[in-house]
């Protein structure tokens, strides 16, 4: 139930925020190991609500370690009781230790503040009453949770209340969350059609490839617009390299089941940020604040 196969993309994103906090200036590792662990933590309690909330409809579901869900309630392994057990304890976990590095100064107050709002934010995603993405909600959400908050939370831990800018800097990060997202849903689009739940792919049907597009080129897009004075030039020209996966994705929306090609754009873009502010950071050229 912890989708093994997803969590190294929470690290990834949280990563892209680190390499961005480097770009700026020196960061304590130590604060990082905190903010990274507690990142994970809430995003395990995020994985854990989701397999309670969406037992109905990953019992219909073809899974495979990205879509679908973990598979485990439905084979078995697993119920509906202990994935709600595990969600709440864990979830109590990251609370308390959040408010104990948030009051001993181990994170900064802003991180602590990311932290529960991407908490909060894992909950009303998926469980009831709220249960955004059951209402067509779920994909923007998802992809603001892991594409801004956990770079946020990275950055927060390294340079307390990030600026406008960095929120800019996100939005391509953003935009690739929602690529995958959407190949997700659109794998899984039958089995949540026969429980009532209504995702983009669910509402849109096949016409859903033009909310796919418009993601793909604003991941692309953004930073080609903003580079040189909010985005790094080093950024937009590893973003660049990763065009083919990015041609190649667009090519096959709709025209597959399989979540990979998404999955595989988003994880190729969030490297190429990483490795451009990594390398503008190892330049000691930060960017203009």
């Amino acid at each position: 139930m912890s989708r093994p196969l997803i969590l190294p993309s929470g690290v990834l994103a949280y990563a892209v925020g680190v390499a961005i906090a480097l770009a700026d200036g020196p960061i304590d590792w130590g604060r990082q190991a905190i903010g990274l662990t507690l990142t994970m933590l809430a995003n395990l309690a995020a994985h854990y609500s989701d397999e309670y909330a969406d037992a109905d409809t990953d019992a219909l579901a073809h899974h495979t370690g990205v879509s679908g869900g973990s598979g485990a309630i439905a084979a078995g392994y697993a119920d509906q009781s202990l994935a709600l057990r595990a969600a709440l304890v864990v979830s109590g976990i990251t609370l308390l230790g959040g408010a104990w590095a948030t009051i001993s100064g181990a994170i900064p107050f802003a991180a602590g503040i990311i932290l529960l709002i991407g908490l909060l934010g894992g909950w009303v995603y998926s469980m009831p009453p709220i249960a955004l993405e059951r209402r067509g909600w779920g994909e923007l959400t998802n992809a603001l949770l892991g594409g801004l908050l956990m770079p946020l939370m990275a950055y927060a831990c390294a340079h307390d209340t990030p600026p406008l800018r960095v929120y800019i800097q996100l939005m391509p990060i953003v935009a690739a969350a929602l690529v995958c997202i959407l190949g997700v849903h659109w794998a899984d689009r039958h089995a949540d059609a026969q429980v009532g739940k209504y995702t983009l792919a669910v509402l849109y049907g096949a016409n859903v490839r033009w909310w796919w597009w418009l993601s793909l080129a604003l991941a692309y897009g953004l930073p080609v617009l903003l580079a040189g004075w909010i985005v790094p030039i080093e950024v937009l020209i590893a973003c660049l390299t990763t065009l083919p996966v990015g041609l190649y994705t667009a090519a096959r929306l709709t025209r597959t089941n399989s979540p990979a090609p998404g999955a595989t754009t988003m994880v190729a873009l969030m490297l190429a940020h990483i490795v451009g502010y990594a390398l503008v950071a190892f330049a000691g050229h930060p960017i203009i604040k």
